[in-house]
């Protein structure tokens, strides 16, 4: 079985890229999605995220996912901290999801995480492959999408890895600054190079 780690920029097209292989029979885990779960289903985790970030981002005692985020995405050692607890989580899930694949008898398995290269779990992968676009792209797609402020776009984009130091860890890079039969076609030739059918 392959594992293939998928990442990229807020705005670059990575989830796009994912719902592609997921539609060739690819195992996907979403990362982000994950973490989020883990939020409302371990109560010892947000227990942990309250004590260390303290009652700015609860409400009525409770995890405030929007306040967190908020707060998280406004400081790189916050966000930092926040990975430290979250990700030995995640990524248990992720060893787990990669197991029951692999008795499943599936040739693709894919994670799909934005901070991927960041949280440094390279060596579980087979390669890495970057989604990226131009940063007005992103922005665009982004104020599109209606899911998060404006103000809030920068502060993240200034959080993540830089795009050229990405590129150093990832195996192949794909620019999607075109349309999205654009990026299928790219995504396509990229499947066919795994050659995973044979």
């Amino acid at each position: 079985m392959y594992k293939l780690g998928i990442t990229g920029g807020i705005g670059s097209g990575k989830s796009t890229a994912s719902a592609f292989f997921k539609k060739k029979d690819a195992f996907v885990i979403d990362a982000d999605s994950e973490a989020k779960n883990l939020f409302t289903k371990n109560n010892n985790l947000t227990q942990r995220i309250i004590t260390t970030f303290g009652p700015q981002v609860t409400t009525n005692n409770q995890l405030n996912l929007k306040r967190l985020s908020e707060l998280v995405f406004s400081s790189k050692s916050l966000q930092n901290q926040l990975n430290e607890i979250i990700w030995p989580e995640v990524s248990q899930l992720m060893i787990e999801a990669a197991q029951k694949a692999e008795i499943e008898g599936l040739k693709l398995f894919i994670v799909d995480a934005a901070l991927l290269l960041e949280a440094g779990f390279i060596e579980f992968f087979n390669s890495i492959l970057l989604i990226t676009a131009d940063k007005s792209t992103r922005i665009e797609r982004i104020l599109n999408r209606k899911n998060i402020p404006e103000d809030q776009i920068e502060k993240r984009m200034a959080l993540q890895m830089p795009e050229l130091e990405k590129k150093k860890l990832a195996n192949t890079t794909i620019e999607n600054n075109g349309t999205l039969s654009d990026l299928h076609e790219k995504l396509e030739n990229y499947w066919e190079s795994l050659n995973l059918n044979s």
